[in-house]
């Protein structure tokens, strides 16, 4: 009878193909092979190229929404979420966000799996900050502060155009939602990032908050 070789992982939220060959004790060729037939068999899921999950755990996993955040850390690392998906978390976008945005440290990068869109965009080290940990069980990850997630939002945003016209209409933020002490962290950003946009748009969201 042939050895299940996922079965130890199906308590886990992932797994690599490293950890596969660390207990299969065939060729890689024949590795390959097995990892093929259990995703066609959808035994397991893949979450990237080389990382999957079994499809038992994923199924039991109750937090799947959280399961859902754990994992873009797991995806592209290092990184924090930000961007329009937390923004949409907080009510600061009128439209409906279903891609998980992050920020990261290397190169820009989109992952498409059973789960959605992870789309990662690159920020300079010095940038690299704002965020809170969270926990999924005993493991970590991250996430943007409101204030950050503005900020990364606007300071990646290309072709502005218009800037006070954009600000305050055509990116159809909900500036309800985002309060004087967001505001007030949003420039301590600002200032820590020395960009002459950044400024900008801050001296503009102060007639708002003035």
């Amino acid at each position: 009878m042939r050895e299940n070789i996922f079965k130890i992982f199906e308590n886990l939220p992932s797994f690599s193909k490293q950890n596969l060959r660390i207990c299969f004790k065939g060729s890689r060729y024949a590795l390959d092979e097995r990892i093929k037939r259990a995703i066609k068999n959808e035994y397991i899921l893949e979450l990237k190229k080389g990382l999957y999950v079994t499809n038992l755990y994923f199924l039991k996993e109750p937090q799947k929404s959280e399961y859902k955040e754990y994992l873009a850390s797991k995806l592209r690392f290092p990184s924090y979420l930000s961007l329009e998906y937390v923004l949409s978390t907080h009510d600061l976008l009128t439209e409906a966000i279903y891609t998980i945005t992050s920020i990261t440290l290397k190169t820009t990068r989109k992952y498409t799996n059973f789960l959605g869109i992870y789309r990662y965009l690159s920020i300079k080290k010095d940038l690299f900050f704002g965020f809170e940990k969270k926990s999924f069980y005993k493991n970590e990850y991250y996430v943007a502060t409101k204030a950050k997630a503005m900020f990364d939002f606007l300071y990646l945003k290309r072709n502005l155009g218009n800037l006070e016209k954009e600000i305050l209409e055509g990116l159809r933020i909900n500036w309800d939602n985002f309060l004087k002490e967001d505001y007030y962290l949003f420039g301590k950003y600002v200032k820590i990032s020395q960009s002459l946009k950044m400024q900008k748009i801050f001296k503009i969201l102060g007639k708002i908050y003035a």
